[in-house]
């Protein structure tokens, strides 16, 4: 009897666990897991190191800023409670109550002082935040932060990713390990990442918004732009980023996927060396300018996606002016500006990342520097390596793109044209010009819109004379998403907002 009892026991309990187990498969199945694909792979999850959206469109789900930027491009609260300026060169902002952070923490005011002091160190955020001159702690709830002269954009630097607050010990505890194990406020925690694969997200039960809609994000990087929309044609995942103006139509044709094609604060652009010949003679950079069709660029790889860019300040941008007249597509001119040169180099070598449409854009410009008589060697290089050799002014010419994510000119001109930033800040063209610095930052202190307009304008004036870079194209961001993804808000920095999807 006994060994029958116990045979019986046995079977109870293997039932039991055949059924937990179950039970544990069907709860697994049931979470809402977002699967996101994008064509890069950040450098850092750290969001002061670099200003690359890559890593910030992740960074944004980890961490908050104090302020925010609504759908409208109005400016609204996010950790900060309220904000107040109490003259031209202090503003107190006062944080909200129990804020925790993914480990528990509660947020405080030295963690504000800490972040920004951090921020305003490091090269990749420093540009948004340059005129802070010290952060002090008013009260439990309260910092003043001290600016070294008035700076109107200010409000909008704290609300950009790159200003993101962190938790000081742990910043501290972990040192460069931050870079692939943050800790933020955010609706999303870090779990892993699985380097050249997936970087996982899992919500945040006390976040101070409240649980988000979905468990999981996975975030997958597909440099491929075809096996990107394969993907998300089959359901592999459920948003992709970056989507190939070629593939656009493919997308609007499936009922099964949503296209989203909008304009963005971004600018492609080609950085010229000016401190290397031949590209330190004004008038070799006027005639490379001169031979590159925009146009056709516009229309043979962006497919209607695109349109020429006469300045660096996208159209979307406050201080943009696109009334300007710059060196278009002429080749005679350009064959005049070259011999007027006295250049004697006829081969030069751009930079390009492995990114396919760049690859095909620097392939257009290869074509058009030919017909004057310029060699164009095109060099593919890595992500990380691109970012870093181009940082230490390694290159000759190099195509890239800049996102104005605060909304405001100062945004584009300052980190890339300002000689303070020269170099990893993002001034890979190591342009100075004693007048151009000081519209700009003329700029930075004129708290009339209109005024500043005029200040924008007059530097615009002077880079399309100048030309130390070349703007090419305003692209569109195309995104494709599966049907059922609902509550994606999309931001025209690129930073898009994923807490509120529903799925």
């Amino acid at each position: 009897m006994n060994f029958k009892k116990n045979i019986l026991l046995w079977i109870i309990l293997l039932l039991s666990f055949i059924g937990c187990g179950k039970q544990e498969k069907e709860n697994k199945t049931n979470e809402k897991i977002l699967k996101i694909s994008q064509g890069a792979q950040p450098k850092s999850l750290d969001p002061n190191l670099y200003n690359e959206v890559p890593a910030l469109a992740i960074t944004k789900q980890i961490f908050n800023t104090l302020i925010g930027v609504n759908s409208k491009g109005e400016l609204v609260p996010e950790l900060a409670e309220s904000w107040e300026f109490k003259d031209d060169l202090n503003l107190q902002i006062k944080i909200k109550n129990n804020v925790k952070f993914h480990n528990g923490e509660t947020l405080t005011v030295e963690d504000v002082i800490f972040s920004l002091e951090r921020a305003f160190s490091m090269p990749g955020s420093r540009s948004v935040i340059e005129k802070i001159k010290k952060v002090t702690k008013i009260d439990d709830n309260t910092v003043n932060i001290e600016l070294e002269s008035t700076f109107t954009p200010i409000l909008y630097g704290l609300a950009h990713p790159l200003t993101a607050i962190q938790n000081k010990k742990y910043t501290l505890d972990k040192g460069e390990l931050v870079r692939q194990e943050p800790l933020g406020t955010g609706p999303f925690k870090y779990k892993a990442w699985i380097s050249g694969e997936n970087i996982e997200l899992e919500s945040f039960n006390e976040y101070f918004l409240g649980k988000s809609k979905v468990d999981k994000i996975i975030f997958r990087v597909i440099p491929e732009n075809t096996n990107r929309l394969i993907a998300l044609e089959t359901g592999e995942i459920d948003i992709a980023y970056g989507i190939a103006p070629i593939d656009v139509e493919q997308i609007v044709k499936n009922q099964d996927l949503t296209l989203i094609s909008e304009l963005s604060y971004s600018t492609e652009f080609i950085q010229l060396n000016n401190l290397t010949a031949p590209f330190n003679n004004k008038k070799f950079r006027q005639a490379i300018s001169s031979a590159i069709d925009k146009e056709s660029i516009a229309e043979a790889i962006y497919l209607g996606t695109a349109s020429a860019a006469p300045t660096i300040v996208s159209p979307y941008v406050f201080g943009s002016d696109q009334d300007l007249t710059s060196y278009s597509y002429n080749q005679e001119v350009a064959k005049k500006l070259l011999e007027d040169s006295n250049e004697p180099t006829k081969k030069i070598k751009v930079w390009v990342n492995d990114n396919a449409v760049r690859i095909q854009v620097a392939q257009i410009i290869q074509s058009n520097l030919k017909e004057i008589g310029i060699d164009l060697e095109i060099e593919i290089l890595e992500w990380g390596s691109y970012l870093q050799r181009s940082a230490n002014g390694e290159h000759q010419m190099l195509l890239g793109g800049w996102n104005a994510g605060t909304g405001d000119a100062d945004n584009a001109l300052y980190p890339l044209l300002h000689s303070s930033s020269k170099g990893a800040n993002g001034n890979r063209s190591f342009y100075e010009s004693n007048e151009l610095d000081s519209i700009i930052e003329a700029a930075q202190r004129e708290t009339n819109q209109d005024k500043r307009k005029e200040l924008y304008s007059k530097a615009q004036i002077i880079l399309n004379d100048e030309v130390p870079l070349i703007p090419t194209i305003y692209r569109k961001e195309n995104i494709g998403l599966r049907k059922n993804i609902k509550g994606f808000e999309y931001k025209s920095s690129g930073h898009h907002n994923l807490y509120n999807i529903e799925m």
